[in-house]
Order: structure tokens, then C-alpha cells, then sequence
């Protein structure tokens, strides 16, 4: 007798059918998922747990300058501004630890050019495992719509002795956009955590001279006032606040953007005297 060719059984062909179709969803999930990092309209960095770059979308090559195969095996800190650099490297482990962790950060792009971002870092997670970390960059909240800082304002603002501060009046409560790292080290705190949100001897508007700053503000006005701050180890700190408006390129007071805020103890207000007789022009 003729032998009868083996045919699956239908068992076995539902099984495979269901093969394909789990596969055919596997590659359509990918292509979404290729199409997304590829063409989000924030730049995105693919890092692998060990922070050196994989990938980058097309915004992000725009906004390093740099073809992506250029990029790869460069390891993130690279383009961190040395003050940034700790931080950053704090929140890069708690993503590679599997959490998503979000700080304001500097970028220098290999053009020179200096960038105040927001840096949300989203880690890749299969089977239980950090396969890589998502590296997406944002203009923080704090300086959409507030006037543009210049690199050199932004070294000027370093390079000052005393604790300053440039705070956004076009935004509610005048969050930081800026500070440098002698303010960091007077207030004891981490430049993420002043930067994006209200000067902190601003929230105590219990005191009297707290309120007489926030008038100065709402107003765009010069004021001193003598305070005494609460250091993060709860040391108390008397200083001299100065805050002096930016002036708008036409006098215009009405369009005074920016507010700068000198923190200097009152041991040292010579310095203070003499960094608001530089000023700031950005």
C-alpha cells in the first residue's frame, strides 16, 4: 500500500498558527516601539547599564551635533558639566537599580554649547533584568517662556564668590533657573534640588522680610533684607539677600523676565557689595 504522507495534526497546526501570531506581534511591537524612539520629538539616548551610549534618535543627533555611530561607547558623563557630575551618577543608578529618576542637569555638546535640561532616566527592564537606560531630555518647566541665559551669564553666575541665584519672574512662586555652587554649598544642597523650584527663604512667608521680598518681586524692584537660614543639618545661617532686577534691553521694568538673588553671610558682605556692582547682563 501507498504510504500516507504525515499531515499535522489539528492540534499541532493551532500551535504553530498561534506561533506565527505571537511572533508577527512580537515584530510589530518592536517596529512601534523603533518607530517611537526613532522619530520622538525629544532627544532620546539608549544607554546600556554601564552608561556608555548605544543609540540615539534622530533629535538627539541634531541636538549633540553628531552622526550616531559617533556617539557610541562614549560614556554619558562626558558631556556633564563637572558640578552635575555626582548628581546625575546618583540618579543613573537608582534607573539602573530599575526606578525611573528625573534631575535638572548641563550638557555641554561637543560644539561648545552649554544646555540646561531635564533629564528623565527610564530603565529597559526584560525578565526582571535592566537591559539599558532611556536617557530623554527636556527644557525644564522653570525656563519655558523665561528669557534666554547666556553661556557667558551662566559662567559669570559660577565664577561669583557669593551664593546666587536667578529666579524666573515670569513663573509662579520665581522657581530657580539658575544657581551656582557656592549656593549649593551655603544652603547644603544639591544643585537638582534648588534648581526648578522656589528659592527656599522664600517659603517662609511667615517672616516679615520674607514678604517684603515677595512684594519686591511681584513688583520687580531691588531690595536687602537680612534673614537667617535654616542650613539642610539644621545649622541656622544669618545672611544678607540682595535681589536686583535684570533690566529688559529697553529699561522696560514692566518686562523684567529674571530676578538675581545673592545669598551672602553677613561675615562677608563686602563680597556681596562687590558682586552686585558687577551685575549680570543676559
Amino acid at each position: 500500500m501507498p504510504e500516507t504522507p504525515n499531515t499535522p495534526s489539528p492540534a499541532t497546526h493551532g500551535a504553530y498558527a498561534n506561533s506565527n501570531a505571537d511572533e508577527r506581534r512580537l515584530q510589530l511591537m518592536q517596529s512601534r516601539a523603533e518607530a517611537l524612539f526613532l522619530h520622538h520629538p525629544h532627544p532620546l539616548f539608549e544607554l546600556d547599564p554601564l552608561g556608555h551610549f548605544r543609540h540615539a534618535n534622530l533629535a538627539a543627533a541634531r541636538f549633540a551635533g553628531l552622526h550616531e555611530n559617533e556617539g557610541q561607547g562614549l560614556h554619558f558623563s562626558r558631556f556633564l558639566e563637572a558640578d552635575d557630575s555626582a548628581q546625575v551618577e546618583r540618579h543613573f543608578q537608582q534607573a539602573a537599580e530599575g526606578h525611573t529618576s528625573r534631575c535638572l542637569a548641563t550638557i555641554r555638546t561637543p560644539d561648545g554649547q552649554r544646555h540646561r535640561v531635564r533629564l528623565t532616566l527610564l530603565p529597559v527592564i526584560h525578565e526582571g533584568h535592566v537591559m539599558g537606560i532611556y536617557a530623554m531630555l527636556e527644557e525644564p518647566d522653570a525656563l519655558r517662556g523665561a528669557a534666554t541665559v547666556t553661556p557667558a551669564a551662566q559662567r559669570l553666575v559660577e565664577a561669583m564668590p557669593v551664593g546666587v541665584a536667578l529666579l524666573d519672574l515670569t513663573q509662579q512662586d520665581y522657581p530657580v533657573v539658575l544657581c551656582n555652587q557656592a549656593l549649593c554649598r551655603l544652603l547644603d544642597m544639591p544643585r537638582d534640588v534648588i534648581e526648578g523650584h522656589p528659592l527656599p527663604v522664600l517659603r517662609e512667608r511667615e517672616s516679615l522680610a520674607v514678604r517684603e521680598l515677595h512684594t519686591a518681586l511681584a513688583r520687580r524692584q531691588p531690595i536687602r533684607e537680612r534673614l537667617t537660614l535654616t542650613r539642610r543639618g539644621g545649622q541656622p545661617l544669618p545672611i544678607q539677600l540682595y535681589l536686583q532686577p535684570l533690566e529688559a534691553a529697553d529699561g522696560d521694568s514692566e518686562a523684567v523676565r529674571q530676578m538675581l538673588a545673592l545669598h551672602v553671610p553677613l561675615h562677608d558682605t563686602d563680597s556681596g557689595s562687590r558682586a552686585m556692582e558687577r551685575g549680570v547682563m543676559l
